[in-house]
This record gives C-alpha cells, sequence and structure tokens, in this order.
C-alpha cells in the first residue's frame, strides 16, 4: 500500500507553528470524549457523546442509564490516559503494558475484578462471525509473546499506520482476555500512532461504519489478507489529518487577523 499521502499529510501539519497549550488541551479533550464513547459505542454502548463527557469529567450519572455502562466509561477514560502518556514518553510495547491496559478497560465494569488483565483460560469464539476463531487458550501466551517480537523487531520496517492496523488485527486475532478485547485492540492502535507523531484517530460507530469496519476485521481474519483493513485504518488517519489541517490553517487565519487589528 502506499502511504505518500499521509507522509504529506502529516508533512504539512508538522509545519504550521505549534498551537498554544490551553488548545492542544481542548483538542486532547475532545478525542479523548470521542474516544471513549466511540469504542465502547462499537461495543454495543448506548451513552451518546455528550453523556460521557459528562461522566469523564464530572462523574455525572445519566438518569435510567445502565450502572455498567457507566463503569465501561470510567475505566476507558483511564486507560486512555495510561496509553496516551505511554505513547508520548516513547515507552516500548510489552506485555505487561497490554495487560496492565486491559485491566484498566475492565477492572470496575468487570463480572470478575479478578479476571481484569489476566489472560483467558476459556475458549472464545466471535459472536455471529462464520470462519473465524481466535487462538486456543493454551497457545495465548506463545502468541502474545510472538505479537511482541513483532512489534520490537518487524514493526519498526513497517510504516507507522500500517503497524497501527496490523497490531489491532494481529491482537483481536489472538483476543487474549475475557472482556474488553476490542476496546484494548482500539487503544493499541492509539498507542502506535501518537507514538509516531500521528493524531489520536477513532473507528467511527454510527452503523455503517461499525459495520464497514467490523466485516473488514473479519474478513482479514477469515482470509488472512490484511490489506483492506489497513486501508480502512489509513482512511480514517487521512481524514484525521485532513481535520487537523483545517484546523490549523484556521489557527494561523486568527493570528494573521489578530495582528493586523493591532497594527491598523
Amino acid at each position: 500500500m502506499d502511504f505518500r499521502e499521509l507522509d504529506a499529510l502529516k508533512c504539512k501539519m508538522d509545519q504550521f507553528r505549534p498551537l498554544t497549550k490551553g488548545q492542544v488541551e481542548a483538542i486532547e479533550r475532545e478525542k479523548k470524549i470521542e474516544h471513549v464513547w466511540s469504542s465502547n459505542a462499537l461495543e454495543g454502548g448506548t451513552l451518546d457523546k455528550y453523556e460521557t463527557a459528562a461522566i469523564l469529567e464530572t462523574g455525572a450519572t445519566i438518569h435510567a442509564t445502565p450502572v455498567k455502562e457507566i463503569l465501561e466509561t470510567l475505566d476507558l477514560g483511564k486507560a486512555f490516559d495510561f496509553v496516551y502518556e505511554l505513547a508520548l514518553g516513547q515507552v516500548p510495547l510489552n506485555e505487561e503494558i497490554i495487560q496492565k491496559i486491559n485491566q484498566l478497560v475492565t477492572i470496575k465494569s468487570a463480572d470478575k475484578v479478578e479476571l481484569a488483565g489476566m489472560y483467558r483460560l476459556n475458549a472464545a469464539y466471535p459472536y455471529g462471525v462464520v470462519g473465524v476463531h481466535y487462538t486456543d487458550p493454551y497457545l495465548i501466551r506463545q502468541e502474545m509473546a510472538n505479537l511482541i517480537y513483532w512489534a520490537q523487531e518487524i514493526a519498526p520496517t513497517l510504516h507507522p499506520v500500517e503497524y497501527a492496523a496490523l497490531l489491532h488485527q494481529k491482537f483481536v486475532s489472538i483476543h487474549p482476555f475475557t472482556d474488553g478485547n476490542g476496546r484494548t485492540a482500539r487503544l493499541l492502535m492509539e498507542f502506535a500512532l501518537t507514538s509516531n507523531g500521528f493524531p489520536i484517530t477513532n473507528i467511527q460507530p454510527d452503523k455503517k461504519s461499525r459495520q464497514i469496519y467490523m466485516e473488514t476485521l473479519a474478513n482479514t481474519q477469515r482470509t488472512g489478507d490484511t490489506e483492506p483493513f489497513v486501508a480502512l485504518v489509513a482512511n480514517y488517519v487521512k481524514e484525521e489529518l485532513e481535520m487537523r489541517i483545517r484546523i490549523l490553517e484556521l489557527n494561523e487565519k486568527n493570528i494573521r487577523e489578530a495582528k493586523s487589528k493591532t497594527t491598523s
């Protein structure tokens, strides 16, 4: 796959003057809320973006909202913060980090707290998907070790967006935990993107986008052809880069207008 368009967009984005600390924090806040909302919605959550924001920022409970959804929101918010700090710190990925991410994702909402971050001992199958199976429990540790080897030794030879998409796909194929695998996979994708200077990029949860995401991921697992899923993630990254560039262009325009007013 040709990533030159993404590289050109990222280069263009990087050439703008930096936003202020307050502007950066506002964008980070918005993208965190979007991530928690979208990732939970992809798993069947019913909260909208505004309800998600209220829970994350004030701890407010929404009338008639299932307690489990509130706890999932709080869990994923903490996990997002953990992953974002790791990415900014350029911390190398390892099994302990992945287990910690899953623990944070499920610690309050898991049916059994002791299972949070622990590799499953039972067989797991994708609901409603024919021809796809997850790694057998007795092979999980070996497959996770293989994943980390790949991330440390092979992934550096890949384009960062391809790495992010494949890390997501490979992890989902293993499905090592009892719960929270999808949310953990999307956080790993964010980790890979942010570690390499790309913006936070979220899979959208509307009905059509969710169906395309789920079907593309399942087909990748079924056929072994990863290119369609890499292309899907790359398109989301492209849209995010274009949006960031529009924000930066608007910021430049605002600065120019402010300067012209002070000199006139």
